[in-house]
């Protein structure tokens, strides 16, 4: 099947981000003393929006219509230091950059709100041009929702079963199969070994990519 477009998936497969989430929540955490979590909590709450992330670290008895009030707080902490420890998984620029010379269309859609996600592919990933940047919104509900990823295929009126769907977490594989698109799995992020197991292809390296879309690798 021809690739004619490829959305991405954000957290986990561009980009690094999980200590500076858990970073940001741990201060929410600490600001009402509750107690914090380790690192490894959250690479296993990530990949399902912000508001479920934040009602997973509470005490069970916390775990209620409050929940929005503690969302807002990490939010802000969150967007205070959005690119303190942040990175792009290596060769992703390289990777980026070639797609955009074959002038393939690109999109990031992702379970973090829209307003966040505008603000980290601002800081890391303004070198490109994505078609659609779709975060969670009032009108883009969380993956595996196909709706967002839908409208990119729309936007550029191109097929959703030529669209490569590349994401790190078994809800991107489920929006890839509900918009009728190719799943890629990639194993360096945080959704491992869950993907793997849902029988879809997996690369373990960014420039394995380029395979599934005829671009010569020049990394």
């Amino acid at each position: 099947m021809e690739i004619k477009a490829i959305i991405f998936d954000l957290d986990g497969t561009l980009i690094n981000s999980i200590e500076d989430i858990a970073d940001a929540n741990n201060r929410m955490l600490e600001e009402f003393a509750y107690p914090v979590h380790p690192l490894k909590d959250y690479v296993g709450w990530i990949g399902n929006g912000a508001r479920t992330l934040v009602e997973a670290s509470l005490p069970p008895e916390k775990r209620n219509r409050d929940t929005l009030h503690y969302l807002k707080v990490y939010e802000e902490f969150y967007r205070e230091n959005i690119s303190v420890k942040t990175k792009l998984y290596p060769n992703i620029a390289k990777v980026l950059d070639l797609i955009s010379e074959y002038d393939i269309p690109m999109a990031i859609n992702t379970n973090k709100p829209q307003h966040l996600t505008e603000c980290v592919v601002k800081h890391y990933l303004s070198n490109w041009c994505f078609n659609s940047v779709i975060g969670h919104s009032n009108h883009f509900p969380h993956k595996p929702n196909p709706k967002g990823a839908l409208h990119f295929a729309k936007q550029i009126n191109c097929p959703p079963k030529n669209v490569l769907f590349v994401g790190d977490s078994l809800v991107d594989m489920q929006t890839a199969n509900a918009a009728g698109m190719i799943p890629l799995g990639v194993s360096w992020g945080y959704g491992q070994p869950s993907v793997g197991a849902y029988g879809v292809n997996m690369i373990d390296q960014p420039e394995e990519l380029l395979n599934y879309i005829n671009v010569k690798i020049q990394i």
